[in-house]
């Protein structure tokens, strides 16, 4: 495994829901990849913040930020974690990004999120990427 691979955590879905401007929900949501290995045990009813904005530079003003949130979580035995209710949340004005897809998935930078650094960073860096394992080139 690469250096940069350990810290390596993806969220899948099966399915994503647009329901009202700037929430999005997403269904059998989960996440996988080798940070989970080396990750603290999650709480329900938790969230975290998610930083688009390296990918979607161009599309966007300001930082783009948004908030993954969840009701409970499961640890199953795939070495997965099963996010229930799990919602991404974002102020309306940054609606001008294109919405995710069921075939998406984020591939989020866990690597400042060591227990020692943790607590001086408020986000995690993350891409969007396609079905294929391409990453969206705005």
């Amino acid at each position: 495994m690469k250096l940069g691979e350990r810290y390596r955590l993806e969220l899948h879905w099966k399915k994503v829901n647009y329901d009202r401007k700037g929430l999005c929900k997403l269904f059998n949501a989960y996440f996988s990849g080798p940070a989970l290995q080396i990750a603290a045990k999650m709480n329900n009813d938790d969230s975290i913040n998610l930083d688009f904005y390296k990918q979607y530079l161009i599309l966007v003003n300001n930082v783009y930020v948004a908030r993954l949130s969840w009701k409970e979580v499961v640890y199953n035995k795939n070495n997965t974690i099963t996010l229930k209710n799990a919602i991404i949340s974002h102020d309306t004005e940054l609606n001008r990004v294109p919405k995710l897809k069921n075939s998406d998935y984020i591939v989020i930078d866990t690597e400042k999120h060591e227990e020692e650094t943790h607590n001086f960073y408020m986000s995690y860096d993350c891409f969007v990427i396609k079905e294929d394992g391409q990453l969206y080139n705005f």
